[in-house]
């Protein structure tokens, strides 16, 4: 079966050289690699144009946001009948038998999408990604983190750092929605997936190491004498679409009105909670993103200008946001 892998690049001159060795030094290599790069401005596009002519470098006029950026690509492949299009994180590095082990899954298993076991970089031995549950109640995606082993098995979720998916699944259950920009984008995919009838699977087997801190990465704790729990750290913009973003999900796939105005009821009680805690902990930026989050989920529109504001005034690149 013809592989395909996509790479999405934004600011990642310190990150993306990594992520495309390890594709290079796979015991099963890709018959193609396409980075798409979301208008970066760190240089880390030149750096790939001349350091790996074999990848197929698509430069992207603006940051369309981890899930449209994908999408590039992901359409690139699909026009040239790639048969499996895997996504993968650009703080991520794949184990030498980790492509075969989930082309071996495709080709025995057939599911709409594949996942990988995923530990933390910096910490070899911390399970990040081990399968994942969605919870019908309250659409929050869980990593399991517990027994490795065995043979590949379904799973309900499959994250976005590193899935592969069936060409033919993408075409019919549809690519990455573009309305999320960033997160959240792969639990929507796996959730209109299985709506469908579609299985997805996770394969123990397939090893992948993702440098968590560098994907989330926080802002700087200059304040003395205060608990900053880890999420108070976040940057605005992720805040902002973590709180967008769950509303959306709920609007999209919540089982019935009483299940919906339930987890509106839930999101907003947890945004003015976290509102309050980030202005006292003098965070009014974060504050301000989980406000402004939590109003525009209730909007149909998906709010791109205040989107670039906040990318305007990011202090670093990565994957997306």
């Amino acid at each position: 079966m013809k592989l395909g892998v996509v790479v999405l690049n934004w600011n990642g001159r310190d990150v993306t050289p990594r992520c495309l060795d390890s594709l290079f030094a796979s015991a099963c290599p890709p018959q193609r690699i396409v980075v798409v790069d979301n208008a970066s401005t760190d240089g880390s596009a030149d750096l790939i144009r001349g350091r790996y002519p074999q990848v197929v470098l698509i430069e992207n006029d603006s940051n369309l946001g981890f899930a449209e950026g994908n999408n590039v690509g992901i359409r690139y492949l699909l026009e040239r009948e790639f048969e499996l299009v895997l996504l993968l994180n650009n703080d991520a590095v794949v184990e030498p038998r980790c492509l075969c082990e989930l082309m071996r899954a495709a080709e025995t298993d057939p599911a709409a999408a594949y996942g990988a076991t995923i530990y933390e970089l910096k910490a070899p031995g911390r399970i990040w990604y081990a399968g994942g549950r969605i919870s019908r109640l309250t659409l929050d995606a869980r990593h399991e983190t517990g027994s490795v082993g065995g043979t590949t098995r379904p799973t309900e979720f499959v994250t976005g750092c590193c899935i592969l998916f069936r060409a033919e699944a993408l075409r019919s259950v549809g690519l990455l929605d573009r309305d999320f920009f960033a997160y959240y984008e792969d639990v929507d995919w796996c959730l209109r997936a299985r709506a469908t009838g579609n299985r997805l699977v996770y394969v123990p087997g397939a090893v992948v190491r993702h440098d968590v801190s560098y994907s989330f990465g926080r802002l700087g704790d200059t304040s003395r004498g205060n608990f900053h729990p880890q999420w108070a750290r976040s940057r605005p913009l992720v805040l902002y679409l973590a709180y967008r973003n769950r509303l959306l999900l709920a609007r999209r796939h919540a089982h019935g009105k009483l299940t919906f105005l339930s987890l509106c009821a839930r999101r907003i009680a947890r945004g003015g909670l976290h509102c309050a805690l980030l202005t006292l902990l003098g965070r009014a930026s974060q504050a301000s993103a989980v406000a402004l989050g939590t109003l525009d989920g209730f909007q149909a529109s998906s709010r791109p200008a205040r989107i670039a504001r906040y990318l305007a005034s990011g202090p670093r690149g990565g994957t997306t946001a």
